[in-house]
Protein backbone atom coordinates (compact mmCIF):
# COMPACT_ATOMS: atom_id res chain seq x y z
CA UNK A 1 0.00 0.00 0.00
CA UNK A 2 2.84 2.09 0.77
CA UNK A 3 4.60 1.37 -2.16
CA UNK A 4 1.70 2.11 -4.38
CA UNK A 5 1.07 5.72 -2.49
CA UNK A 6 4.71 6.48 -3.53
CA UNK A 7 4.27 5.57 -6.78
CA UNK A 8 1.57 7.78 -6.99
CA UNK A 9 3.60 10.83 -5.57
CA UNK A 10 6.46 10.17 -8.20
CA UNK A 11 4.45 10.12 -10.64
CA UNK A 12 2.95 13.57 -9.76
CA UNK A 13 6.05 14.74 -8.81
CA UNK A 14 7.44 13.92 -12.18
CA UNK A 15 4.42 15.28 -14.65
CA UNK A 16 4.71 18.77 -12.24
CA UNK A 17 8.57 19.06 -12.71
CA UNK A 18 7.67 18.47 -16.95
CA UNK A 19 4.54 20.70 -16.86
CA UNK A 20 6.42 23.48 -15.14
CA UNK A 21 9.22 23.02 -17.59
CA UNK A 22 7.00 23.29 -20.43
CA UNK A 23 5.66 26.61 -19.18
CA UNK A 24 8.82 27.85 -18.32
CA UNK A 25 9.69 27.36 -21.93
CA UNK A 26 6.80 28.64 -23.27
CA UNK A 27 7.05 32.14 -21.11
CA UNK A 28 11.02 32.28 -22.59
CA UNK A 29 9.67 32.03 -26.08
CA UNK A 30 6.70 33.95 -25.53
CA UNK A 31 8.59 37.25 -24.48
CA UNK A 32 10.74 36.91 -27.05
CA UNK A 33 7.89 36.57 -29.53
CA UNK A 34 6.76 39.67 -28.33
CA UNK A 35 9.53 41.56 -30.28
CA UNK A 36 8.82 40.00 -33.49
CA UNK A 37 4.24 40.43 -33.41
CA UNK A 38 4.49 43.11 -35.06
CA UNK A 39 6.43 41.46 -37.95
CA UNK A 40 4.17 38.85 -38.16
CA UNK A 41 1.00 41.11 -38.28
CA UNK A 42 2.63 42.71 -41.18
CA UNK A 43 2.67 39.78 -42.90
CA UNK A 44 -0.44 38.48 -42.38
CA UNK A 45 -2.27 41.67 -44.00
CA UNK A 46 0.39 42.33 -46.28
CA UNK A 47 -2.48 41.56 -48.99
CA UNK A 48 -4.55 44.85 -47.75
CA UNK A 49 -3.63 47.94 -49.62
CA UNK A 50 -4.16 49.84 -46.29
CA UNK A 51 -3.40 49.40 -43.39
CA UNK A 52 -6.27 47.66 -41.03
CA UNK A 53 -8.31 50.10 -37.68
CA UNK A 54 -8.60 49.08 -34.21
CA UNK A 55 -11.11 50.66 -31.79
CA UNK A 56 -8.77 51.13 -28.80
CA UNK A 57 -5.33 50.46 -27.39
CA UNK A 58 -6.30 47.41 -25.40
CA UNK A 59 -7.38 46.40 -29.19
CA UNK A 60 -3.16 46.68 -29.80
CA UNK A 61 -2.38 44.37 -26.84
CA UNK A 62 -4.77 41.78 -27.53
CA UNK A 63 -3.75 41.24 -30.86
CA UNK A 64 0.10 41.33 -29.68
CA UNK A 65 -0.64 38.86 -27.32
CA UNK A 66 -2.47 36.46 -29.29
CA UNK A 67 0.44 36.98 -32.04
CA UNK A 68 2.96 35.87 -29.93
CA UNK A 69 0.99 33.19 -28.02
CA UNK A 70 0.42 31.59 -31.50
CA UNK A 71 4.17 31.98 -32.03
CA UNK A 72 5.14 30.71 -28.65
CA UNK A 73 2.84 27.76 -28.95
CA UNK A 74 4.23 26.17 -32.57
CA UNK A 75 8.05 26.46 -31.63
CA UNK A 76 7.51 25.05 -28.36
CA UNK A 77 5.25 22.04 -29.79
CA UNK A 78 8.10 20.00 -29.88
CA UNK A 79 9.26 20.19 -26.56
CA UNK A 80 5.89 19.65 -25.25
CA UNK A 81 5.29 16.67 -27.21
CA UNK A 82 9.22 15.25 -26.25
CA UNK A 83 7.79 15.99 -22.65
CA UNK A 84 4.71 14.09 -22.91
CA UNK A 85 6.50 11.20 -24.53
CA UNK A 86 9.31 11.55 -21.53
CA UNK A 87 6.08 10.94 -19.32
CA UNK A 88 4.51 8.48 -20.34
CA UNK A 89 8.04 6.63 -22.15
CA UNK A 90 8.24 4.24 -18.78
CA UNK A 91 4.65 2.68 -19.07
CA UNK A 92 5.23 1.91 -22.54
CA UNK A 93 7.14 -1.03 -24.44
CA UNK A 94 10.06 -0.16 -26.41
CA UNK A 95 8.58 -0.38 -29.89
CA UNK A 96 5.28 2.10 -28.54
CA UNK A 97 8.08 4.28 -26.91
CA UNK A 98 9.85 4.04 -30.25
CA UNK A 99 6.61 5.17 -32.51
CA UNK A 100 5.82 7.99 -30.60
CA UNK A 101 9.39 9.38 -30.62
CA UNK A 102 9.29 8.91 -34.17
CA UNK A 103 6.63 10.54 -34.55
CA UNK A 104 7.58 14.19 -32.35
CA UNK A 105 8.92 15.35 -35.92
CA UNK A 106 5.71 14.55 -37.84
CA UNK A 107 3.71 16.25 -35.57
CA UNK A 108 5.15 19.28 -35.67
CA UNK A 109 5.23 19.09 -39.52
CA UNK A 110 1.95 18.62 -39.97
CA UNK A 111 0.76 21.57 -37.65
CA UNK A 112 3.09 23.78 -39.71
CA UNK A 113 1.39 22.18 -43.09
CA UNK A 114 -2.30 22.88 -41.09
CA UNK A 115 -1.45 26.79 -40.37
CA UNK A 116 -0.06 26.94 -44.08
CA UNK A 117 -2.62 25.14 -45.71
CA UNK A 118 -5.56 27.26 -43.75
CA UNK A 119 -3.83 30.97 -44.63
CA UNK A 120 -2.56 30.40 -47.66
CA UNK A 121 -5.27 28.49 -49.45
CA UNK A 122 -8.58 28.42 -47.22
CA UNK A 123 -8.85 31.85 -45.28
CA UNK A 124 -7.79 33.96 -48.41
CA UNK A 125 -10.53 32.04 -50.48
CA UNK A 126 -13.04 32.26 -47.85
CA UNK A 127 -12.46 35.92 -47.00
CA UNK A 128 -12.76 36.63 -51.14
CA UNK A 129 -16.39 34.60 -51.07
CA UNK A 130 -17.78 36.61 -48.03
CA UNK A 131 -16.55 39.44 -49.20
CA UNK A 132 -18.24 39.25 -52.64
CA UNK A 133 -21.58 38.14 -51.41
CA UNK A 134 -21.81 41.65 -49.61
CA UNK A 135 -21.01 43.63 -52.49
CA UNK A 136 -23.08 46.61 -53.56
CA UNK A 137 -25.41 45.63 -50.16
CA UNK A 138 -22.60 46.86 -47.65
CA UNK A 139 -19.75 48.99 -46.65
CA UNK A 140 -17.56 46.07 -45.84
CA UNK A 141 -15.16 47.49 -42.64
CA UNK A 142 -12.36 45.32 -41.84
CA UNK A 143 -11.10 45.71 -37.98
CA UNK A 144 -7.42 43.72 -37.29
CA UNK A 145 -9.27 42.21 -34.41
CA UNK A 146 -12.15 40.92 -36.80
CA UNK A 147 -9.34 40.45 -39.41
CA UNK A 148 -7.39 38.03 -36.71
CA UNK A 149 -9.99 36.71 -35.54
CA UNK A 150 -11.21 35.29 -39.07
CA UNK A 151 -7.98 33.93 -39.89
CA UNK A 152 -7.23 31.81 -36.20
CA UNK A 153 -10.72 30.95 -37.14
CA UNK A 154 -9.91 29.14 -40.52
CA UNK A 155 -6.29 28.16 -39.52
CA UNK A 156 -5.88 26.66 -35.82
CA UNK A 157 -8.16 24.46 -36.28
CA UNK A 158 -7.06 22.91 -39.35
CA UNK A 159 -3.48 22.92 -37.94
CA UNK A 160 -5.02 20.60 -35.37
CA UNK A 161 -6.88 18.47 -37.44
CA UNK A 162 -3.45 18.09 -39.84
CA UNK A 163 -2.07 15.93 -36.77
CA UNK A 164 -4.77 13.47 -37.77
CA UNK A 165 -2.45 10.86 -39.72
CA UNK A 166 -0.12 10.99 -37.24
CA UNK A 167 -3.04 9.94 -34.72
CA UNK A 168 -3.71 7.11 -36.94
CA UNK A 169 -0.25 6.20 -38.04
CA UNK A 170 0.48 5.78 -33.94
CA UNK A 171 -2.56 3.65 -33.12
CA UNK A 172 -1.62 1.61 -36.13
CA UNK A 173 1.70 0.87 -35.15
CA UNK A 174 0.73 0.29 -32.09
CA UNK A 175 -1.71 -1.88 -33.24
CA UNK A 176 -4.79 -0.17 -31.46
CA UNK A 177 -6.78 0.03 -34.87
CA UNK A 178 -6.50 -0.74 -38.46
CA UNK A 179 -7.22 0.06 -41.92
CA UNK A 180 -10.32 -2.34 -41.58
CA UNK A 181 -11.28 -0.18 -38.48
CA UNK A 182 -11.79 2.79 -40.19
CA UNK A 183 -13.17 1.71 -43.67
CA UNK A 184 -15.95 0.11 -41.40
CA UNK A 185 -16.79 3.51 -39.34
CA UNK A 186 -16.24 5.68 -42.29
CA UNK A 187 -19.51 6.79 -42.50
CA UNK A 188 -19.44 7.69 -38.88
CA UNK A 189 -16.27 9.33 -39.43
CA UNK A 190 -17.53 11.63 -41.65
CA UNK A 191 -20.53 13.30 -39.98
CA UNK A 192 -18.09 13.59 -37.00
CA UNK A 193 -16.06 15.52 -39.30
CA UNK A 194 -18.81 17.56 -40.64
CA UNK A 195 -19.71 18.74 -36.83
CA UNK A 196 -16.30 19.87 -36.14
CA UNK A 197 -16.20 21.86 -39.44
CA UNK A 198 -19.40 23.68 -38.44
CA UNK A 199 -17.99 24.28 -34.88
CA UNK A 200 -14.80 25.33 -35.83
CA UNK A 201 -15.49 27.75 -38.55
CA UNK A 202 -18.04 30.86 -38.89
CA UNK A 203 -21.56 29.80 -39.10
CA UNK A 204 -21.80 29.78 -43.00
CA UNK A 205 -22.19 27.24 -45.53
CA UNK A 206 -19.32 28.03 -47.24
CA UNK A 207 -17.23 27.81 -44.16
CA UNK A 208 -18.10 24.72 -43.43
CA UNK A 209 -17.86 23.09 -47.08
CA UNK A 210 -14.45 24.52 -47.01
CA UNK A 211 -13.28 23.16 -44.19
CA UNK A 212 -15.37 19.37 -44.35
CA UNK A 213 -13.39 18.89 -47.56
CA UNK A 214 -9.72 18.94 -46.67
CA UNK A 215 -10.92 16.82 -43.16
CA UNK A 216 -12.61 14.60 -45.23
CA UNK A 217 -9.53 14.01 -47.31
CA UNK A 218 -6.87 14.00 -44.19
CA UNK A 219 -9.34 11.07 -43.06
CA UNK A 220 -8.48 9.42 -46.84
CA UNK A 221 -5.16 9.90 -46.44
CA UNK A 222 -5.07 8.51 -43.07
CA UNK A 223 -6.42 5.05 -43.77
CA UNK A 224 -4.19 5.21 -46.92
CA UNK A 225 -1.26 5.61 -44.10
CA UNK A 226 -2.67 3.19 -41.86
CA UNK A 227 -2.69 0.21 -44.83
CA UNK A 228 0.55 0.57 -45.37
CA UNK A 229 1.79 0.49 -42.16
CA UNK A 230 -0.11 -2.85 -41.65
CA UNK A 231 1.50 -3.99 -44.73
CA UNK A 232 4.93 -3.08 -43.87
CA UNK A 233 4.02 -5.18 -40.80
CA UNK A 234 2.84 -8.30 -42.21
CA UNK A 235 5.66 -8.26 -44.55
CA UNK A 236 8.05 -7.68 -41.56
CA UNK A 237 6.53 -10.68 -40.18
CA UNK A 238 6.83 -12.77 -42.92
CA UNK A 239 10.49 -12.41 -43.59
CA UNK A 240 11.09 -12.93 -39.92
CA UNK A 241 9.05 -16.49 -40.10
CA UNK A 242 11.68 -17.13 -43.48
CA UNK A 243 14.27 -16.73 -41.64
Amino acid sequence: MDTKELTIVEHLVEFRKRFIAVIVCFSIVFCGALLFADQLYCYLTQSFNQKLIVLGPNDILWIYLRLASLMSFTITLPFTVYQIWSFIKPGLKIEEARAIFAYIPASFICFLLGLAFGFYFVTPALLQVLLGLGEGLFETQLTAQNYLDFVFQTTIPLAFIFELPVIIAFLTTIGLIGPGLLVTYRRYAYFILLVLAVILTPADFISDLAMTIPLILLYELSIAISKRIIKKKMKGEKNGNLT
